[in-house]
């Protein structure tokens, strides 16, 4: 059993307390098969239609003009989806999306049966928890609010995404720690990318690494590597 000296634990979550096979063969394809409904609704906001037709700019792999039909931003978000684009705009359609899917009960998230025992141990322990996710902050509200757990959110103090900055650069481990007022040595992150516990290691968080049935082999890393979180006490 290992103890860990921090404050506060960061969790990512694809690979890391959720399958990647969770949001790679349901939350995606549920978003795909409903980017046409979200653009033919009324209420779809027109800043979207806008963003998306500034993104399309900076994708040079991309042909085709966009414009604000339904059909074509349809097209484009399934193209950014199957590249894994980790665009905000993308994020945040992707996240209204799928609050309706949770709300209906046509989507309920899975996550790996250690993590809601882990969250205990931390709030019995006096510790804290907060999210660092490529996905939207609503997105990862609804992953743990609408879970086979149950309602996981209690946990939780704060939800981040990139608006904060990307997951591999180091100024974002910077920044969330000063949004928590925390030293960010008092931080332990836990991922499944090296990329991402290089950043953070290097604005002084402390990474650990999971390596979780899915996960992609990383490249050789001296960081601590678990399988879950069951020998660690909090």
């Amino acid at each position: 059993m290992e103890e860990q000296n921090a404050e506060l634990y960061l969790f990512d979550i694809e690979g890391t307390t959720t399958p990647i096979e969770f949001v790679h063969k349901v939350l995606f394809p549920y978003s795909v098969q409903n980017f046409k409904p979200f653009f033919s609704e009324t209420s779809a906001e027109k800043s979207f239609a806008e963003e998306l037709i500034l993104a399309s700019k900076n994708e040079s792999e991309y042909t085709e003009e966009v414009s604000d039909s339904p059909e074509s931003l349809t097209k484009f978000c399934k193209y950014l989806v199957s590249k894994d684009r980790k665009l905000g705009i993308l994020k945040e359609i992707q996240g209204r999306i799928w609050k309706k899917g949770y709300e209906s009960g046509e989507l309920k998230s899975t996550i790996f049966s250690d993590v809601p025992p882990f969250l205990e141990r931390i709030r019995k322990s006096g510790k804290r928890a907060a999210v660092y996710s490529s996905g939207s902050v609503e997105a990862q509200v609804l992953i743990y609010k609408y879970c086979e757990a149950g309602d996981l959110t209690v946990y939780f103090e704060g939800y981040f995404d990139t608006a904060i900055g990307g997951k591999k650069e180091s100024s974002s481990y910077t920044k969330i720690a000063e949004k928590l007022s925390l030293s960010p040595r008092s931080i332990v992150f836990f991922t499944d990318i090296k990329e991402e516990a290089d950043a953070a290691s290097e604005a002084g968080v402390r990474p650990i690494l999971l390596s979780r049935p899915g996960n992609h082999p990383q490249a050789e890393h001296s960081y601590q590597v678990i399988q879950d979180f069951s020998k660690i006490l909090a």
